[in-house]
């Protein structure tokens, strides 16, 4: 039998890791001046078998009880099982577990049948103040998934997986919670129906998962991010089930289902999910990509077409002068003749931005936005460049997140924040964020825009640079802080689809304000009234 390590557990989705390609590795050499001898080491490799150091603190009869509900082939105490659900996705998580450390795994992993089985298991823990954790496809990168009081993870994944139903007269689909987004996606697909719904994170996020961290999907800009996509809930909280009708629309109070987006787990499990759906229709979709002479120029063609109301484009991207630059090497793109063409139009290295679009829907409508966004683009300096390098990019937007491994193995820092901001305020933030990076000696940083609203936009910062070895963690931590305020400090949100988790809770008194947080206090204290879900300083909450 295979030994079962650290590293299996860290690598991302079906653990698969992306191979850095020899354009990448020319690149990274350049930048960090890194020998072709240090990328024959690996760094913090986490191979070795993975043994706990502290015992489930569940007695014998409640890990009996707790068999008697969700059966004994569905909960699990071994040292792996345990190790496996006790941090998601962020950098430092990853860290701990390349350094073998993991100071307080869950006492159980637990796999309930059905909607029936979470409403005991909710019941149960509540009864005896067990904290429950409730788990999807563990690509969380806000330390949300850890259990700092031990208690349960629930694995929503291994049967609560299923499509209930499709009603193609409301256009709407009824799933459990702990669907993986291709099996759903594939489901509907047969019916003729998509979801819309595409995050980065979508190989190996669920459903659930998407509404819990209040998510957004790469054709948002079109279809919305999943608070627009979803029209009820079906949630188990300690103080009773939750569950929302279909309507369109009502007025009949307060909306309760809300407050259950973005709660990351911490008022109850969501089990069901009731979404929109789409007509799937590819043959119609209409591509576009761009070159502009600056990222200002850019960001101004992607306003005037926000706020024209000719209609919306679905995927909408543009990537900064050094994310264009980064792409353009590692494609080989530098070496072709169209860049010097390029080059003596005025599209030069350092300045230019690249745009990427895609419209969908019925035939007309896809080709009049195309139209027009290439004749507001044209307006703004955009250089036409065809369809096929946002096709291209669509191609591979899912595997470069693979590549986090193996940087990692190389001792190269590597993460992501996000942050949503007005249209006003965009690009001072995007500046103010490059002027604190690039004060790191030794740092890549790539930047774009990938949802987009009428009044402002998300911006997303991508960011390499090494590690300082034998002070990973704290280095990463110092770091992060600065980038957080750089952005909070520059009227950009703590987060726009990522969630807050315990990472950036620290920030949110000052956010959001000392008052809605108590609001969000009361509410918790009526759903999980002994404070079971998610427990430790999630949201800032108590």
């Amino acid at each position: 039998m295979k030994t079962k390590t650290y590293r299996d557990i860290l690598k991302w989705g079906d653990k698969r890791e992306q191979k850095i390609d020899d354009a990448t590795l020319k690149v990274i050499k350049e930048k960090f001046s890194i020998s072709d001898q240090d990328l024959a080491s690996k760094h913090l490799f986490g191979d070795t078998e993975v043994k706990l150091e502290k015992t489930t603190s569940l007695s014998e009869e409640q890990i009996n009880d707790l068999k008697k509900i969700a059966g004994s082939e569905n909960i699990f105490t071994d040292d792996f099982s345990r190790a496996n659900f006790s941090y998601g996705k962020y950098y430092s998580e990853l860290l701990l577990l390349r350094k073998e450390k993991i100071p307080n795994p869950p006492d159980a992993v637990i796999s309930p049948k059905s909607h029936n089985d979470v409403v005991k298991l909710v019941n149960y823990c509540n009864k005896n103040k067990i904290p429950i954790v409730p788990v999807g496809g563990q690509s969380s990168v806000t330390r949300g998934l850890e259990t700092p009081k031990g208690g349960v993870s629930l694995d929503m994944t291994k049967h609560l997986n299923q499509v209930i139903e499709v009603n193609s007269v409301n256009m709407t689909a009824k799933v459990q919670a702990g669907m993986f987004g291709p099996a759903f996606e594939e489901h509907i697909n047969k019916l003729g129906y998509s979801c819309g719904h595409f995050p980065q994170s979508f190989e190996f996020s669920t459903v659930g998962g998407w509404v819990a961290a209040r998510g957004a999907g790469q054709a948002s800009t079109g279809y919305g991010k999943i608070d627009q996509m979803i029209v009820a809930l079906k949630v188990v909280t300690p103080a009773g089930v939750i569950e929302n009708k279909d309507y369109p629309s009502n007025a009949e109070a307060w909306d309760t289902f809300p407050l259950f987006v973005g709660s990351e787990g911490t008022l109850g499990v969501i089990t069901e999910v009731t979404m929109k759906i789409k007509h799937l229709r590819p043959e119609n979709t209409r591509y576009a990509s761009f070159v502009f002479k600056t990222f200002e120029s850019a960001v101004n063609a992607m306003r005037e077409i926000m706020q024209s109301e000719f209609g919306k484009p679905h995927l909408f991207r543009i990537s900064d002068p050094d994310e264009t630059d980064i792409a353009f090497k590692t494609k080989g793109f530098d070496e072709k003749f169209s860049n010097k063409v390029l080059k003596a139009l005025g599209y030069t290295s350092g300045e230019r931005c690249l745009m990427f679009v895609s419209v969908e829907g019925d035939a007309a409508y896809a080709k009049f936005v195309k139209k027009k966004i290439k004749k507001t683009a044209k307006k703004n300096k955009g250089f036409y460049i065809g369809g096929s390098p946002t096709k291209n990019w669509l191609k591979q937007r899912y595997s470069s997140a693979y590549m986090r491994e193996p940087l990692m193995d190389l001792g190269i820092m590597t993460d992501t924040i996000e942050t949503a901001v007005t249209w006003d305020n965009l690009i001072n933030l995007w500046k103010s964020v490059r002027t604190y990076v690039y004060k790191r000696q030794k740092v890549v940083l790539m930047s774009h825009i990938s949802h987009v609203y009428e009044n402002g936009a998300n911006l997303y910062f991508t960011f390499l640079s090494p590690m300082e070895i034998g002070n990973e963690e704290d280095d990463y931590k110092q770091f992060h802080k600065g980038l957080v305020y750089a952005i909070h400090n520059n009227k950009g949100s703590l987060s726009h689809h990522h969630g807050i988790g315990r990472v950036l809770a620290p920030w949110m008194k000052d956010a959001v304000s000392e008052e809605v947080l108590n609001a969000m206090q009361a509410v918790k204290n009526h759903f999980d009234p002994n404070g079971i879900m998610n427990p430790g300083g999630m949201l800032g909450l108590k």
